[in-house]
């Protein structure tokens, strides 16, 4: 006989919120926590932001360095406040099992100092993951060249890369948003994919998802794609679905050549066979036959709605279309507009390369 087990209590993960727009990140995630597993870490060289994130614990870096003044923009200064830190982050870093990263690239403390937390966490075998915004380009081509130069050097060190490009904010809100809205929209985004990703591991039920399948997951070669959909009503299974696996903003991925998959079903009461079985064999139709297909089902009765489906399909090749202006080929986004209100289930896209407040409950 099955036992339904509700939590995963010896798992430990670690959220870090690195520069400025992690640390916004980890204020939107604070107060909604609903698992003391997931502790929360604000990383900064600005001791005044740090002093208005709410965190478990705030890790001001390079304060020699800096001063708690920042890194001037300037990636080099994030990387060396970082380098300064050292032995304070892994600290950090080895009391995690596995490690979830909100950052901002184009400024200095996330670009920089982001890949050298990367590389520290992969030293010490941990699996890590990092959700990355990328700058509006209104921001400038020499801000958009160190977020990308930031991202290259990143994806050589973490497990996955989930982008998001402020960019695609505009083409789903309209340019008549006010831009702190639209910030606030990428920052909700960041928090559903990391509040996903979380639940994941630690809501367990009669079939889990544990360290070593999601590690062996984030192990395939390849480009990967992380997809949420979300439902109050069985019937609506199907749809909830096809918002996870379509991302009408970010097409590149071929998901039929994935070679691993993990779904992800999380249910305030119970799943009907027929759904469940409804949900795998749609997946697998669309991946490779060998595709390694790891499928969880967890009963978490706080949901906000009543399911939600949690796709991440790794070891894929990006689509290549024909660009008509040089007949080349590229990759390329092939957009169509969604509804604005259905910005909080657009699934992201992974690029995977490898190998102080008081507490409160996530």
């Amino acid at each position: 006989m099955f036992q339904l087990i509700q939590q995963n209590d010896g798992l430990s993960i670690g959220v870090f919120g690195i520069g400025g727009c992690g640390c916004n990140t980890l204020n939107s995630i604070f107060e909604q926590r609903e698992s003391e597993q997931a502790h929360l870490y604000s990383v900064n060289t600005d001791k005044v932001v740090l002093e208005h994130t709410q965190s478990d614990e705030a890790v001001l870096i390079g304060a020699e360095l800096t001063h708690g003044y920042g890194a001037g923009a300037d990636p080099k200064v994030g990387l060396q406040a970082a380098e300064e830190s050292k032995e304070q982050l892994l600290t950090l870093i080895n009391g995690c099992d596995i490690i979830l990263c909100a950052t901002g690239l184009g400024g200095g403390t996330g670009t920089g100092a982001s890949p050298y937390i990367a590389e520290l966490a992969s030293e010490q075998g941990k699996p890590i993951i990092f959700v990355a915004t990328l700058p509006f380009s209104s921001e400038g081509q020499f801000r958009s060249n160190i977020a990308q130069a930031g991202l290259n050097e990143l994806k050589e060190h973490a497990n996955a890369v989930i982008t998001l490009p402020n960019d695609q904010l505009i083409e789903v809100l309209g340019n008549d948003i006010g831009l702190f809205d639209a910030f606030k929209y990428s920052n909700q985004i960041l928090h559903s994919l990391i509040k996903s990703l979380i639940d994941m591991l630690c809501f367990q039920g009669l079939i889990n998802v544990d360290l070593n399948d999601f590690a062996k997951i984030m192990d395939c070669q390849g480009d990967a794609v992380l997809g949420v959909g979300k439902c109050d009503e069985e019937s609506e299974l199907t749809t909830a679905l096809d918002a996870a696996l379509n991302n009408p903003l970010v097409n590149q991925v071929d998901m039929s050549s994935s070679t691993g998959v993990i779904i992800q079903v999380n249910c305030k009461d119970e799943i009907s066979l027929g759904s469940y079985n409804l949900i795998t064999d749609t997946v697998r139709q669309q991946v490779s036959p060998n595709a390694l297909v790891i499928c969880g089902v967890s009963k978490i009765e706080n949901l906000a709605t009543n399911y939600e489906l949690l796709v991440i399909a790794t070891g894929a090749s990006s689509k290549m279309i024909l660009d008509d202006t040089t007949g080349q080929s590229s990759s390329k986004v092939v957009a169509t507009k969604p509804k604005a209100s259905d910005i909080f289930d657009i699934p992201a896209f992974i690029r995977n390369q490898s190998a102080p407040p008081s507490k409160s409950t996530l």
